[in-house]
């Protein structure tokens, strides 16, 4: 009888109290689970408690849990009384009594504890009992031995028969009553704590192990009773897994000193269980396990993993274990942890150099938790003061400390042997850096040596670059870009160009913060005069390339000032310092005012954002650099920033003014965006007194403009200056300075020059965005002068006109009534409208925005609207259909269109609309078809097939009548829109209705339909293989009207519900990180091939030794010797192409020449040479035109008549190439090249003797001959 594992809770004392659901029929909970079973024991089990149940009923008993009980008491004693017991019976009446017994009170348990006892005994020791019988007495038991210590606490001889009883099945041979005894033995002890019963009781267990251990070959015993001891050891082993971290302090700390003999026996299958129970063991919380002790186990682990008796699959098991066995010791006893950390990280490296891919990625994890975990700020100190104490001593006396060691060690992991694997190294040497903060200068200089040694690696070499840089910028982050400009310089001194580090500037723009702008001042300002005096010197020696590479180098260094203005740590006390250089450089170079303008928003941002506590969405993602950085930031520090930024305002914005009104263009509005900034955190009285010198000669020039006869551009380009000037100072005028801009701005509204008005009604929407108190106190005169301005409105302005109207209707939504709301909308509509067709792709987008945010101020019931305002406004839209001309009637279908694909409660709206539609599909109009079958797109999409079956039939013979017409080119999309609508209605609906002449037509869509569904079923399989296929993805879409109304159909996705959007796919995290995980993984096992050095290495080094512990050395050797290699088959071998096919030169010089001019610039040279080589080949590609034909010029002979054999050259030869005509499809080519070369090989004979080039240049010249002449004839 197999096994009936019943569902129920573990057995805790809680777990024995009688339940709320005593009196429930355990009855019917067996036969509902097991009554249709056709397994003979679960059938037993049914009719044992159906004779149960039927003789309670015979006997008028209700059906409780005692009577159960008891049943099975007085049924299983009568059974086991007879001399061949049935084995069935006793398990069935086992699983009813351990279902049963937990509904039983404690009390009747007690009472009939020794009846129980004694027939759970002889039953368990029964020859007829199977495994499912054993489970559940064991079950048994356990609930019998919880309920009596909760009733017995200190009285250990009443239970501790039954204990020994159920500690005996310890060491069971058969597998699943063991796992049971285990599982019953956890509980046993769980319920024992903290009670007198918990010490005997785990020395019961103490002291069989050790018997066990005795029998296995402690007191060599017997032969017979050797292999029996080693198994029950295994099975004890087992059970500490749920055991040992519940026994007693005294008796769980023996245990761990018997595992230390263990362990030494290095046996696989008895340390892998030893681990798992010291896995679970430092898994659970228990302050009393010996520091000492479990160090000794987790020391002993880690020599295993280095002397290499380590399973591979045993790996990840232990570097698991040591991580949370280490963090483990650590909270217990600190001294101890940290003097065998060396130990451990050097057994991680062991497995980290593994080839076992789990195992590495627990390394990794491992060290990083314990990079965080155990080493801490003392660590850390003790051995900066040791190094600064031997570092004024001449020779050093001390051995290294522990953190210099575990330093030691993560360098190591950049060795040569760790190759495969350095992307993950580079994550451990990261944490490093970031654990040690400032302090990683005096550990990890070697380390960023090495780093930087790397850079240097080709990149077919090194596959890991971007990782690379991540731990660099790690460095950088930890050292400070001071300290580490130190180790790593940019080495901008150096005569040759190709030397300097600029691979460093990327790292520094991208992780630096948190720096000093005294030191941008002083050393990179430095850098860049002593370059720019470099630069005019090349310029003057007339090497131009050279000098303008050194002008890039002056633009990269000033491309570190925005990380440097990165929360910097004193900005209050050396802006002023760098303040002047800022202002020239903004007015003499054009080329960086950029970057300064980006450094300056930065400086000003952040301190504003600290000031007013505005929380940034994106900094709860940001890393731990600048969560220093940020934290330095304090009111204090915030307000000295300000402080010294507001005193420097007047300067600053002085010179950004003039620079902005003498610059042709300002690129991005960097210009006024900083000019924005400044203003809106200076005094009031300097923004006050530069806004107003602005307008001054802003209404100077406006003067002089009107006085002149007609405006020239500079006076116009001038005005349009002033006026964008003058809204940069907006953020820091009140509301009368505000009124004097918007006064100056109502006659340039009207103006006849376009940029004037354009200006002008940027600088008003503008105006309207910022200042909503304006609008407010101005709604009507503001809303009258729109209407005025209208008639005088510019094509070139009506996209802010647009804004301007947006901005107003937003307003009048949240503050006027529902009336006053529809009126106003009603007298801008039509504009709106007509919006949807301007050229201008921003107007029409402006157009459809307003469209949308009036249809929610509508219809959103959380802002006050109601769905009728939403059904009325789009009645109002619809009335456009009816207008006279086409672009109000095209430009109508847009906002329907537009406001269908917004509000799906409009959808049914617009189905109602199909009539009209399809009457104006019948008009001659290009503008009014295209919009028509635009809108139909949105409703065939968006609608349900039930509302587009009532109007099916109209609307494809509707679309139909413009299938055959090839002049307005709609032939692609009314077949997209057949193929929506046979996706949506299904082929039998629209073949229903398809008239019989353009059956054809939906054949072809139905065989495209099928070919695609099988490509995405067949790609859909294959994705299933892969890892990334894990990934989730999910669709964004959104209103694209270009693609909606577009002439052609031929650029729409397949998906029919988003042919009118623009759609990209976003892949889930986990996608990802498989993906690059098993890319990183691919990349390693692919370098583990490479990873010895090759035999030949040693003897090309014959003349020094190569030193293989240094790396820099190994590396380049192997660089070499593959260089070696490819040059020694370039001389003796022939040269290959990358697709295998072989190059044939023309004549003997090299392609590798160069010519020599000393006082020229080298880069230049290789640029020229690039060229001629380039016109070299291109020139010989030309030469035939069906390839190349090697004429043997040099083989021949000018007095004879055959060929020559030349010294240090090939045997003569020449060849014709194979014509690509002899691929073509049509046959007439590919027979002309057959005629080529067949007469070629006819010719031999005839034409023994003569050179090859003789013969291969005359008939090349007849072939091409013929082939002109059956050109001429094909094309007559």
């Amino acid at each position: 009888m197999e096994a009936i594992e019943m569902e129920e809770p573990p057995l805790t004392p809680t777990s024995t109290a009688f339940d709320d659901d005593a009196a429930a029929d355990i009855c019917t909970s067996i036969l509902t689970r097991f009554g249709n079973s056709t397994r003979e024991d679960h059938q037993h089990l049914c009719a044992v408690i159906g004779g149960m149940a039927q003789g309670f009923k015979d006997q008028n008993l209700p059906p409780s849990p005692i009577a159960y009980f008891g049943a099975a008491c007085s049924s299983l004693d009568r059974i086991l009384s007879e001399p061949e017991p049935s084995g069935h019976m006793i398990d069935a009446l086992l699983t009813i009594l351990s279902m049963a017994v937990r509904k039983v009170s404690p009390a009747i348990l007690v009472k009939k504890s020794d009846l129980v006892n004694g027939l759970l005994v002889r039953a368990l020791l029964s020859s007829s009992l199977t495994v499912a019988g054993a489970v559940s007495g064991l079950k048994c038991i356990a609930h019998l031995l919880i309920v009596g210590s909760r009733v017995n606490h200190n009285n250990w001889s009443d239970i501790s028969q039954l204990y020994g009883f159920l500690l005996s099945f310890a060491t069971d041979s058969r597998p699943k009553v063991r796992r049971q005894s285990h599982l019953r033995l956890r509980d046993v002890l769980q319920s024992f704590q903290g009670t007198s019963l918990h010490s005997p009781a785990s020395q019961g267990i103490t002291d069989l192990f050790k018997r066990f251990i005795l029998l296995a070959g402690g007191t060599k015993p017997a032969a017979s009773e050797g292999p029996k001891g080693s198994l029950e050891v295994l099975y004890l082993l087992d059970a500490f897994k749920e055991c040992l971290a519940l026994m007693s302090t005294k008796n769980k700390n023996e245990i761990l000193e018997l595992f230390k003999p263990l362990l030494g026996l290095q046996n696989p299958v008895v340390t892998r269980r030893i681990t798992d129970g010291l896995y679970r063991l430092c898994l659970e919380s228990c302050p009393d396990v010996s520091p000492q002790i479990l160090l000794d186990q987790l020391c002993l682990l880690s020599l295993s993993v280095s002397n290499n008796k380590t399973s591979v699959d045993d790996m990840t098991f232990t570097a698991r274990l040591l991580n949370i066995g280490m963090a483990k010791v650590y909270s217990l006893n600190r001294q101890m942890c940290v003097i065998k950390l060396p130990t451990v990280f050097s057994a991680l490296r062991d497995i980290l150099g593994s080839e076992h891919e789990e195992a590495i990625h627990a390394a990794v994890n491992a060290f990083k938790s314990l990079i965080h975990a155990c080493i801490d700020e003392s660590l850390i100190k003790q051995g900066v003061d040791q190094i600064v104490k031997n570092g004024n001593m001449d020779e050093r006396r001390s051995g290294p400390t522990v953190i210099e060691k575990v330093c030691a060690i993560i360098e190591s992991l950049l060795g040569y042997h760790y190759t495969p694997v350095l992307d993950l190294a580079f994550q451990v040497v990261s944490a490093m850096f970031d654990k040690l903060g400032v302090y990683s200068s005096y550990f990890m200089r070697g380390t960023l040596k090495s780093l930087a040694d790397m850079e240097k690696l080709p990149d077919e070499d090194f596959p890991f670059r971007k990782e690379l840089h991540e731990c660099l910028g790690m460095a950088l982050v930890a050292m400070g870009p001071e300290t580490f400009i130190g180790f790593l310089p940019l080495n901008l001194e150096a005569e040759d160009l190709s030397e300097v580090n600029v691979w460093l500037f990327p790292i520094l723009k991208q992780y630096t913060i948190g720096a000093r702008l005294s030191f941008f001042a002083e050393s990179i300002l430095g850098m860049v005069e002593v370059i720019r005096n470099k630069s005019r010197q090349l310029e003057s020696q007339g090497r131009i390339f050279s000098s303008r590479s050194t002008d890039a180098l002056i633009y990269s260094l000033w491309s570190l000032l925005p990380s440097f203005c990165n929360f910097p740590s004193d900005t209050a006390e050396s802006f002023n310092d760098l303040k002047q250089a800022l202002c020239n450089a903004l007015r003499d170079e054009p080329e960086i005012r950029g970057i300064i303008c980006l450094s300056l928003q930065i400086l000003v941002q952040q301190n504003k954002k600290i000031a007013e506590e505005v929380n940034d969405p994106s900094d709860s993602k940001v890393g731990t650099a600048k969560q220093r950085a940020m934290a330095n930031y304090t009111p204090q520090v915030m307000t000295d920033n300000l402080s010294v930024l507001k005193s420097s305002a007047r300067d600053i914005l002085t010179v950004l003014s003039g620079v902005f009104l003498n610059s042709a263009k300002d690129d991005g509005g960097c210009l006024q965006s900083t000019i924005g900034e400044f203003a809106s955190i200076s005094d009031k009285a300097v923004v006050s007194r530069l806004f107003l010198s602005n307008m001054h000669k802003l209404l100077r020039v406006t003067k002089e403009a009107r006085a002149a006869a007609s405006s020239s551009d500079s006076n116009s380009m001038q005005r349009a200056l002033l006026f964008d000037l003058a809204v940069s100072f907006l953020p820091g005028l009140n509301a009368d300075e505000v009124d004097v801009l918007f006064n100056a701005i109502k006659p340039a509204l009207q103006d006849d020059e376009g940029l004037i008005q354009k200006k002008a009604y940027k600088v008003f929407s503008i105006i309207l965005r910022d200042f909503d108190g304006f609008i407010s106190s101005k709604l009507e005169d503001l809303l009258r002068l729109m209407v005025e301005l209208l008639p005088s409105c510019h094509f070139s302005a009506r996209r802010h006109r647009l804004d301007c109207l947006y901005l107003l209707i937003v307003h009048v939504s949240k503050s006027e009534t529902e009336q006053r709301w529809h009126d106003i909308i009603s007298s801008f509509l039509t504009e709106i409208i007509l919006g949807l067709k301007e050229a201008n792709k921003k107007t029409r987008n402006k157009a459809y925005d307003i469209l949308v945010q009036i249809g929610h101020a509508c219809g959103d019931e959380e802002k006050g609207g109601k769905k009728e305002n939403l059904y009325q406004f789009f009645n109002m839209v619809a009335g456009g259909l009816a207008g006279e001309t086409p672009v109000i009637i095209s430009a109508a279908m847009r906002g329907l269109a537009r406001l269908a694909y917004e509000f799906s409660d409009l959808v049914s709206s617009a189905t109602n609309l199909l009539p009209s539609t399809f009457l104006l599909l019948q008009r001659k109009n290009r503008e009014i078809i295209k919009a028509n079958l635009g809108l139909l797109k949105v409703l065939v999409a968006k609608s349900q097939a039930e509302g587009l079956q009532l109007h099916l039939k109209s609307m494809v013979e509707a679309l139909l009548k413009w299938q055959d017409d090839t002049k307005t080119h709609f032939k692609a999309k009314i077949k997209l829109l057949l193929e929506m609508l046979v996706k949506k209605c299904g082929l039998d609906a629209v073949k229903a209705v398809m008239p019989q002449e353009h059956m054809k037509l939906l054949t072809n869509i139905r065989k495209i339909k099928e070919r695609k569904d099988k490509k995405q079923q067949a790609s859909r399989s294959e994705e299933a293989k892969s890892h990334a296929s894990k990934a989730t993805t999910a669709r964004l879409s959104r209103w694209n009207h270009s693609k909606v109304f577009s002439d052609f159909g031929d650029e729409e996705t397949d998906d029919s519900n988003t042919d009118y959007m623009d759609s990209q796919t976003v892949t889930g995290r986990r996608g990802k990180a498989s993906h690059l995980k098993s890319k990183a993984s691919s990349s390693r096992a692919k370098s583990r091939t490479n990873k010895n050095l090759p035999g030949h290495l040693f003897d090309q080094l014959e003349d020094e030794p190569l030193d293989l512990l240094d790396r820099r050395r190994t590396r380049s050797a192997l660089r070499s010797s593959e260089n070696l290699k490819r040059k020694m088959e370039s001389e003796e071998g022939p040269e290959i192409d990358p697709d295998g096919r072989l190059i044939i030169h023309e004549e003997s010089n090299s392609y590798n020449e160069k010519p020599s001019h000393p006082d020229s610039d080298a880069r230049s040279e290789a640029g020229s040479h690039l060229s001629v080589n380039t016109k070299k080949i291109q020139k010989r590609r030309k030469t035939s035109e069906s390839g190349w034909a090697s004429t043997g010029n040099e083989y021949a002979s000018k007095k004879a008549g055959g060929d020559l054999k030349k010294k240090d050259k090939l045997e003569p030869y020449a060849y014709w190439p194979l014509d690509r005509k002899m691929m073509s499809r049509r046959p007439e080519h590919r027979a002309a090249a057959r005629k080529g070369i067949s007469s070629v090989v006819r010719m031999t004979k005839k034409l023994e003797g003569k050179s090859a080039s003789s013969i291969l240049t005359s008939k090349g010249l007849k072939f091409k001959r013929v082939q002109k002449k059956g050109s001429k004839r094909k094309s007559k």
